[in-house]
């Protein structure tokens, strides 16, 4: 099974701010700029175990760069089992990107961040809100992965 976390939305959104936040939380690495590439998550910690996941990111939409999500993919030359990525709500490779990932099978989880002022979880933020938004955002994205991973393991022992 193959799991794409894809976070939409305007130019300026949040997108990449999200998914920092996710890696910031999830694994030890601190970084500044958000690049693509790998990363280790813990998504799940107990006092004993813990659930390590190797993803990739990519954190610039393929709208953004003009660099088709296929093209990426195939430059890599291995189709990463766990993806998260940015992508522009009406981005000129959104289309090539949702069809790259049907085509490769990915369980698509998809967030949408609105462009409005607001005080939901995918509004958009400001200094004040930032910090209460992306917490919540990246809790949310966590219960999502780990519904679809823990469905994943109860489907496979059922076979």
């Amino acid at each position: 099974m193959k799991i794409a976390i894809v976070i939409l939305g305007e130019q300026n959104s949040g997108k990449t701010e999200t998914l920092r936040k996710f890696v910031k939380t999830y694994s030890d690495r601190r970084q500044k700029q958000m690049r693509a590439g790998w990363r280790e998550l813990s998504i799940y910690k107990e006092h004993l175990w813990e659930l390590k996941l190797h993803a990739y990111f990519v954190p610039a939409s393929p709208s953004e760069t003009d660099y088709k999500l296929k093209d990426r993919i195939k430059d890599m030359g291995y189709t990463p089992e766990i993806l998260f990525l940015a992508e522009q709500t009406d981005g000129h490779n959104r289309e090539s990107t949702f069809e790259f990932l049907n085509k490769k099978e990915y369980e698509i989880i998809q967030f949408e961040l609105s462009n409005e002022k607001g005080d939901g979880t995918w509004d958009r933020f400001n200094k004040s809100t930032e910090s209460k938004k992306l917490n919540s955002r990246t809790q949310e994205i966590n219960s999502k992965l780990k519904d679809v991973i823990k469905t994943a393991i109860e489907y496979t022992s059922c076979q």
